[in-house]
């Protein structure tokens, strides 16, 4: 569960302005995009930290959540490597096939 800060202002009052995770505070430097589901608002925000979180507010419980991370500093590419694949440059490893365990779903 993700602690989140609203605004005080009456335009601001629904969204947050800083949301702690772990102890940490992070204020919000922008809503990047909003939008409502069924009983459910999401905010992606840029924090003071310069990523990129989406945080979920669900209205009949009244508590948040923190949906995904993302650094956009690892997603930019200065300089493409003609040599790896696009899943390398966003430093996906590639599936080999070896390893010690398998899922007992990949039958």
């Amino acid at each position: 569960m993700v602690k989140v800060e609203l605004g005080q202002e009456l335009q601001a009052r629904e969204r947050p302005i800083a949301f702690q995770v772990f102890g940490r505070r992070y204020g919000v430097k922008k809503i990047v995009d909003q939008w409502f589901g069924v009983g459910e608002t999401y905010f992606k925000v840029e924090a003071d930290d310069n990523n990129i979180y989406l945080l979920k507010h669900e209205e009949g419980q009244d508590c948040w959540d923190l949906i995904f991370y993302q650094n956009p500093a690892l997603m930019e590419f200065h300089t493409l490597d003609e040599e790896a694949s696009l899943i390398e440059q966003l430093r996906f490893r590639t599936f080999t096939g070896k390893t010690d365990r398998m899922s007992i779903y990949l039958n």
